[in-house]
């Protein structure tokens, strides 16, 4: 038997040969493929999650229909998120950040473990989880450019902020002098936010359901 020179070897050839790979869920899994079309749903319905979206179901029951169940799974989503988010405003009040950070920090930490995820598994070749990964960082860019489409009204939502909070965009926006163009940057972060929603969601499925599996021993997981 041939010794191998594990020194030779890429990061992606050791990571094929040391056996982890095949505990990896591959996109060739049937559950996998399943996992994906199911998905389909939600991903679809989030791209039309936007300020206009909210303002017709805010302060509304929760119906047993496809916009309610969508809804239902996204505020599950939203407060795992937020649980992130508020945890970078707690840090900064520990460390006593500066003001502008502390405001900063939330929205900071909110994107910043989707990208975290996704390092780790790009490190890996695991292409499934570097497209999850993506996906939950659309979605949290989703959500951002909503809570940034009313930084000039932030007590339309009282649910959210509550009492005396201040809004973390109207703040940030008017110390940089760009309040005026909130609907612009949100627009344009939205629009951002679905094409890699969008992008990363179907380049999964494609690479499920069309891919052949050779690719896939490659290191392709």
């Amino acid at each position: 038997m041939k010794k191998i020179d594990w020194q030779e070897l890429t990061p992606k050839e050791m990571f094929a040969r040391s056996g982890t790979a095949q505990s990896v869920t591959r996109l060739s899994d049937t559950a996998v493929k399943i996992g994906l079309f199911l998905l389909m749903p939600y991903v679809l319905w989030l791209s039309k999650y936007n300020d206009s979206y909210v303002e017709t179901i805010h302060a509304k029951p929760i119906h047993l229909n496809f916009d309610g169940i969508m809804l239902t799974l996204h505020n599950l989503f939203t407060s795992a998120n937020l649980i992130v988010h508020e945890s970078g405003h707690g840090v900064c009040y520990l460390l006593s950040c500066p003001e502008f950070i502390t405001f900063a920090n939330g929205t900071l930490f909110q994107l910043a473990l989707p990208l975290i995820v996704l390092f780790y598994y790009k490190k890996r070749h695991n292409t499934l989880g570097v497209g999850l990964a993506l996906m939950w960082l659309a979605q949290n860019l989703i959500y951002v450019a909503w809570y940034m489409s009313y930084a000039q009204t932030p007590n339309k939502y009282p649910f959210f902020l509550g009492g005396s909070a201040t809004h973390d965009f109207w703040y940030m926006f008017s110390q940089l002098g760009v309040l005026e163009y909130d609907g612009l940057i949100s627009g344009t972060v939205r629009v951002l936010a679905v094409m890699l929603l969008l992008g990363s969601y179907f380049y999964l499925l494609f690479s499920a359901y069309f891919t052949k599996n050779e690719t896939k021993i490659k290191g392709d997981y």
